[in-house]
């Protein structure tokens, strides 16, 4: 973990975590550099989500450790953040808050009981010192709720550790593929999330079904993941004769091996009142392995791939189709885009570049008498190298807790706007 090698850090968990098919038990293999106090988890009513659960704690162990940085990753309304700023000021009262959200929908644009929650947010709101928006849609949202941008960076939760997602050599893709069942010869087209209506799945199954009758070269369908509708998918593949791989879901370290078995990976998904695509986590992780990814117009897809890929408009099976289509019979293209992915990813999106500018925020929470007023906020473009160094960080960031949870060192999440890029153009906490 790249922020406890510069940092006292200290992160707080639950001991497992809801997800969409049961309770996680949370794996912390990649964590192992820093110290972990994991709490029993607490549902204050009978609705098992990810933001209504507090942790079995009376002071989160505030009063012993005094950290100078508390930074919860929930959203403004969840309860670990109530319970997060009430111990701050129980037990550490000069701690900055940072609080990571990753809310991408304006309460007008969701049910009526969004209310309450929005109520609770503006509460919560006047005692972080510093968001972290995991999307530009967070931060418009925050600036009208009347947040100075000043006091809002636009960073990924998350990125990629380019030592575990790299483009294999071509013997070593060639046998991934026979391993995963991808015949010699087959485009394969990916998908890797949750089986759900709002991923797009039965529009890319749709595309694919025309791509086959079209394209000269044998087209299959390789999806990792679970969800309610695997039997749909399977009978619709069937119905159209589309060739068909389901895997079960990966381990974190084990995704990279799927995306380098695939000729492109696809992210079709739609926007429901209830959500939008937040991130896209696989589209770095393919980028990252050298596959193309081709992505709707949900949420933040656009900014992630920004000239580095496809983007259509959401439910346009056409659409997708005719990005397909360019990405299987046009091979140059194709190895541009590798190039293009590849570049963007070690550019913006890897681990260490993602942790040096969260350091830089912390560095500039914590600058004592220093209003945030006028003072440069990182931008998800940032590079290491503006970074502050990490012996200042040592000593200006003494001590902090990560608080939340983020199953991105888990299981793989395959649970989890505006454009940059044209429509169908390459668009791409223990103490020292």
């Amino acid at each position: 973990m790249y922020l406890a090698q510069h940092t006292d850090l200290r992160l707080i968990t639950p001991a497992w975590y809801p997800t969409a098919f049961g309770p996680h038990t949370l794996d912390f293999e990649f964590n192992a550099e820093a110290t972990i106090q994991s709490y029993p988890i607490r549902f204050l009513h009978f609705r098992r989500t990810s933001t209504r659960w507090i942790l079995r704690s009376g002071d989160l162990g505030f009063r012993q450790f005094q950290p100078d940085i508390i930074h919860v990753e929930n959203e403004q309304s969840s309860w670990i953040t109530c319970q997060a700023l009430l111990y701050r000021r129980l037990f550490a009262p000069r701690a900055k808050v940072v609080l990571f959200c990753w809310d991408n929908l304006r309460p007008e644009e969701q049910t009526l009981k969004t209310g309450a929650f929005e109520y609770l947010s503006r509460i919560n709101r006047q005692f972080v010192d510093f968001f972290i928006c995991g999307n530009q849609a967070g931060k418009e949202i925050l600036t009208e709720r009347g947040i100075p941008a000043e006091r809002i960076a636009v960073l990924p939760q998350y990125g990629v550790d380019p030592d575990l997602f790299y483009p294999y050599a071509p013997e070593r893709r060639q046998s991934c593929r026979r391993q995963f069942g991808v015949l010699p010869g087959q485009f394969a087209v990916g998908f890797v999330g949750r089986f759900v209506e709002e991923k797009g799945l039965l529009d890319l199954v749709e595309a694919i079904g025309v791509l086959r009758q079209v394209s000269q070269r044998a087209i299959v369908l390789v999806t990792a993941g679970q969800g309610e509708l695997e039997d749909t998918v399977r009978l619709r593949c069937a119905e159209r004769g589309v060739s068909l791989i389901v895997l079960p879901s990966c381990k974190y370290n084990e995704i990279v091996e799927v995306m380098n078995a695939l000729d492109v990976l696809a992210l079709p998904s739609q926007s429901r009142p209830f959500w939008k695509e937040q991130f896209g986590r696989v589209l770095i992780e393919a980028m990252a392995c050298g596959t193309p990814v081709i992505g709707s117009d949900s949420g933040e897809i656009p900014n992630v791939i920004g000239n580095a890929g496809l983007v259509f408009h959401k439910r346009d099976p056409g659409e997708l189709l005719r990005c397909l289509s360019l990405c299987c019979e046009n091979e140059p293209f194709r190895l541009d885009l590798r190039r293009r992915g590849l570049e963007r990813v070690l550019n913006s999106f890897t681990n260490q570049t993602i942790a040096d500018q969260t350091l830089r925020i912390y560095d500039l929470v914590n600058r004592p008498g220093k209003s945030l007023r006028g003072s440069k906020v990182p931008t998800g473009n940032a590079t290491g190298s503006n970074c502050t160094s990490a012996h200042a960080l040592k000593h200006v960031l003494a001590k902090r807790f990560l608080l939340g949870l983020n199953s991105a060192n888990c299981t793989h999440p395959i649970d989890n706007p505006i454009s940059t890029a044209p429509i169908m153009s390459p668009a791409i906490e223990g103490k020292h």
